[in-house]
């Protein structure tokens, strides 16, 4: 199997038997969500596009590339985008709920979800960490980031949850930054910028 280092190679792009990689759209699902979600956090826009979005690209994508992952044999990006992906529809479902009166979810359910899925983001660096430097990043961001956001939502700190929008908005600039080598290397054979070494032996695919 190619590794990051090996020359660029057209056939490389191809190196699944001709089957597209799922994680192309599962990138893109979750730089779109997590951004449209961070931007509202900050008060750029109000949090209706944040359900749209997120049911959307968040969810439904990002569940779909993890369904695709299972075809492939991708273990690992068959749980996080199937995990995220469930993230992205339960969220919206929070907001729908709120604005019905239907099944809200008040007290501290919303950010004691988050936290757990912050734990599930430490938890996928660890693994993430066999891949290459930037994919253990990108998770490590999303951790602290909605660590931040739950603790501010369970203590009133909003500053808290400021600073958690601004470290999941760099979990998304990472994202794209995987997003842009994984397309040009799968469209053209070509690595066009470094995703770094793993950090943990284990993995012969350098790929996010």
């Amino acid at each position: 199997m190619s590794t990051l280092g090996d020359p660029p190679s057209r056939s490389g792009a191809r190196r699944h038997s001709g089957t597209a990689d799922p994680g192309l759209i599962g990138l893109l699902g979750f730089v779109i969500a997590t951004l449209t979600a961070q931007l509202a956090h900050l008060g750029v826009h109000d949090e209706s596009a944040v359900f749209w979005v997120g049911a959307a690209f968040g969810g439904i994508v990002q569940v779909t590339a993890g369904m695709l992952s299972y075809f492939i044999g991708d273990d690992f990006h068959f749980v996080v985008y199937n995990a995220f992906g469930w993230y992205w529809i339960c969220m919206p479902g929070f907001l729908l709920g709120g604005e019905l009166g239907f099944f809200e979810v008040s007290g501290p359910a919303k950010p004691l979800f988050m936290l757990i899925f912050s734990l599930l983001a430490f938890g996928f660096a660890v693994a993430g960490a066999t891949h290459n430097t930037v994919l253990p990043l990108t998770l490590l961001c999303v951790g602290i980031g909605l660590g931040l956001e739950a603790t501010g939502a369970f203590s009133g700190a909003d500053g808290l949850g400021v600073v958690g929008a601004w470290f999941l908005i760099g979990a998304s600039a990472l994202a794209t930054y995987m997003l842009i080598e994984k397309f040009y290397w799968r469209t053209m054979g070509r690595h066009v910028i470094p995703l770094g070494p793993a950090w943990i032996a284990g993995s012969a695919d350098s790929e996010s």
